[in-house]
């Protein structure tokens, strides 16, 4: 049997889409915006070319290949880089993603290092509700460098420089997009630093540091303890633009502290 050119399984994808949500081709058309004989051969398959910023569109009208990560299918089997910005739809099964360490913090943060959702154990570590945070409060940045951000003198010193390292080279490849550039001037203006201040202060290098797999984060219980954890992270499968971090217990008190806080409420 032979396999259909890709073209054709995409047009047969976005015509299962539109009927799904009740639409006309004209309807779904001027949602692009396209010309209606533009979508029909889209359907069909029956064009020679399709752009990036296309496949991107006809994913943004329809959501749902946002969300799963269905998108970044349809880029790589067009040669296209994934589609990495920050505050797409979280996955259909976010919460489900965090349930196997429900014994353990995690959090899900995006690309532009939003914190987009965190499980219970996560929220009463840090004696907040993330739900409620809003704007630049989201974002991991912020409350790295903030003197009221939660991560605020969570890592040592020696992870510093490869937290931010790691950041910086990650954030690099998108320097040019506007959300990348609308983010770092947001950030300049609320934590009074510029990023070639922020580069400087913390000596990135003019090449990556080796990837590490993990750092030790250091949390003080109400009781004065200190909480040793060490930060794991997994990537969510199709969505490179999401991922996932694990505290995993490192010390006695970090242990007892996750075994009498599961199954309590989030914080109100």
């Amino acid at each position: 049997m032979v396999a259909l050119p890709y073209r054709k399984v995409l047009g047969a994808r976005i015509r299962e889409l539109r009927e799904q949500r009740g639409w006309s081709q004209s309807v779904a058309a001027r949602r692009v915006p396209l010309s209606q004989k533009q979508w029909s051969r889209l359907e069909l398959g029956d064009v020679s070319f399709i752009d990036r910023r296309l496949l991107i569109r006809l994913a943004e009208i329809f959501n749902t290949p946002l969300a799963t990560g269905e998108l970044n299918q349809w880029l790589h089997a067009f040669g296209y880089r994934p589609h990495v910005v920050p505050l797409l739809p979280l996955p259909p099964n976010y919460a489900e993603l965090l349930d196997q360490y429900r014994h353990q913090p995690a959090i899900i943060i995006d690309w532009g290092r939003y914190l987009r959702y965190a499980n219970d154990l996560m929220q009463a570590l840090y004696g907040v509700d993330f739900d409620q945070m809003e704007g630049l409060r989201r974002n991991w940045l912020w409350h790295y460098f903030h003197p009221e951000g939660i991560f605020y003198h969570t890592y040592p010193p020696d992870s510093e420089e490869r937290v931010l390292n790691r950041l910086f080279w990650d954030w690099q490849p998108y320097y040019m997009e506007s959300w990348n550039r609308n983010l770092r001037q947001q950030l300049e203006v609320a934590l009074n630093i510029t990023w070639e201040d922020l580069r400087r202060r913390y000596h990135i290098p003019s090449e990556p540091l080796a990837k590490a797999v993990s750092e030790v984060i250091h949390v003080k219980d109400i009781d004065g303890s200190m909480l040793l954890f060490q930060n794991l992270t997994v990537q969510i499968p199709l969505r490179p633009d999401l991922y996932t971090v694990v505290y995993r217990p490192l010390n006695a008190s970090a242990a007892n502290w996750c075994q009498r806080h599961v199954g309590h409420p989030r914080p109100a």
